[in-house]
């Protein structure tokens, strides 16, 4: 009986020990070095010479002209109409001319009806001028456009545009940086794969040059200066 206790734990403290070799044999996560540390170098140093998101966020919102204080500004401004008159002006001209005459059964008639200056045979014929030129000016306020205004609205309704836009340019932003990570890192085998991926950087950063009016571009990874020596 005592020999049963005796191998069992003997076999207990190799198993023990082994464990324990085991451990301290293994390599340490922590202290594992990177698979690629001359590509990270390569990517790490392409991503600093290329613009940040904040970067392309405010191109964006510049080049669009939705930049929150200029959107508040146009809310303001469009309440603050209400105390600018509405002004109208109108102008009359009249021009009129009135004529009496006065018929006499005794007033004779003038020879030579041809030359007659009075072919009516009035006695009396007296003209009037009525001649009139008027103006007015009215302005009116619109005072409840300091508490409501429809225009406002339509300015502040912009801020979910500037909010749009740089959630698409973000997601731009960062799916081209996970292609030119792909790129670097671990580019395709196949000829043909790895030409789509450059086709993908290319369209990914045409578009963020078109939102940012042609600022990305200008500080971009040129892939084909670095590739094709151009």
């Amino acid at each position: 009986m005592r020999t049963v206790f005796h191998l069992i734990a003997v076999v207990a403290a190799l198993l023990t020990g082994s464990g324990v070799a085991a451990a301290q044999e293994g390599p340490d996560p922590a202290a594992a070095p990177a698979k690629n540390p001359g590509g990270m170098r390569k990517l790490f140093g392409i991503m600093k010479k290329e613009p940040t998101v904040k970067d392309v966020q405010k191109w964006a919102v510049e080049y669009y002209r939705l930049e929150p204080d200029r959107i508040n500004r146009l809310a303001r401004n469009a309440r603050l109409k209400g105390l600018v008159p509405d002004l109208s002006v109108s102008v009359s001209n009249m021009v009129g001319n009135s004529f009496q005459n006065t018929r006499d059964g005794l007033y004779p008639e003038l020879p030579n009806p041809a030359n007659n200056p009075n072919p009516g045979n009035f006695k009396e014929r007296a003209a009037t001028s009525n001649d009139e030129f008027t103006w007015s000016l009215t302005a009116r306020w619109g005072l409840d456009r300091l508490v409501f205004s429809s225009e406002a609205l339509d300015a502040k309704s912009l801020t979910s545009l500037e909010e749009n836009l740089v959630r698409e340019v973000t997601t731009l932003y960062f799916a081209r940086r996970r292609v030119l990570a792909s790129i670097v890192l671990s580019p395709p085998t196949e000829d043909e794969e790895y030409f789509y991926e450059l086709v993908r950087l290319d369209e990914i950063s045409a578009t963020l040059d078109s939102f940012t009016g042609g600022k990305f571009d200008k500080r971009a990874w040129d892939w084909q200066k670095e590739l094709l020596g151009k």
